[in-house]
């Protein structure tokens, strides 16, 4: 008896782990978390943008949109009905903000720390995070002609400069008009851009990428955790059960 106790304790604390577990995977973990990258060049070749903004959801790209564009372009669930499209239509107007502020620094930047052949350019990316606590932050990168990459991070409005010790006159650390941006839309925008993606949550499991670019299953290949918690359980019960039986 002694041992069916000891047996039934064992896969009694299984099952809580697994069941933990699925629960963490149901919240959506980094998957649930918004990520915007928005490479610029200040000084285009012909025929090409000075920006793009590409916003991805589970590695998929659900929005799309060309500066000097009227159009933003919304693909999956998020862009199944007007009220969606009008949303990140008028989400993407902060991020335009942005990306016109930064071609500007870019531009300073040049006159101050490049010889004027060189050719600027910049890849930005941010990930919206809600945390534990239910605050939401984002973390911020900034890579300049693969040189010099920042990094900000909105919790603590802390700057990271790589390489370290490198000199450079147009500093951002030191910009407070750069950071407050950033920290306002860390707070503020994130916190709407997750809550409508919540809303669309199941949906966005088998969101695909859109059409004419490349393909990526947004974890459609992988099993939800309902799907292998319940063998799992029902196994554990079995053997209970044979054990009682037995003994």
């Amino acid at each position: 008896m002694a041992l069916i106790a000891a047996t039934n304790f064992g896969l009694g604390l299984l099952v809580l782990f697994l069941l933990s577990d699925c629960a963490c995977g149901a919240r959506g973990g980094d998957a649930l978390s918004p990520a915007f990258e928005f490479p610029i060049t200040p000084k285009p070749n012909p025929g090409q943008p000075w920006c793009e903004i590409r916003g991805k959801v589970n590695r998929n790209t659900f929005l799309y949109y060309v500066c000097g564009n009227k159009k933003v372009e919304v693909f999956g669930p998020l862009g199944r009905n007007v009220n969606d499209i009008v949303f990140w239509e008028r989400q993407t107007e902060t991020l335009k903000d942005l990306a016109e502020e930064l071609k500007k620094k870019l531009l300073d930047w040049k006159a101050a720390d490049f010889t004027p052949s060189d050719s600027l350019s910049l890849q930005g990316r941010m990930v919206c995070v809600r945390g534990d606590n239910g605050r939401t932050s984002g973390s911020w990168e900034f890579h300049i002609n693969e040189q010099i990459s920042y990094f900000f991070n909105s919790e603590s409005g802390n700057w990271t400069l790589r390489p370290r010790g490198r000199q450079i006159k147009a500093s951002w650390e030191s910009d407070r008009d750069l950071t407050n941006t950033l920290m306002k839309i860390s707070v503020g925008d994130c916190n709407k851009w997750l809550e409508r993606i919540l809303v669309h949550w199941d949906e966005l499991w088998e969101t695909t990428a859109p059409p004419g670019s490349q393909q990526v299953t947004a974890r459609s290949g992988a099993l939800r955790p309902i799907t292998w918690i319940l063998p799992v359980i029902l196994s554990c019960l079995i053997i209970i059960g044979i054990q009682g039986r037995v003994f």
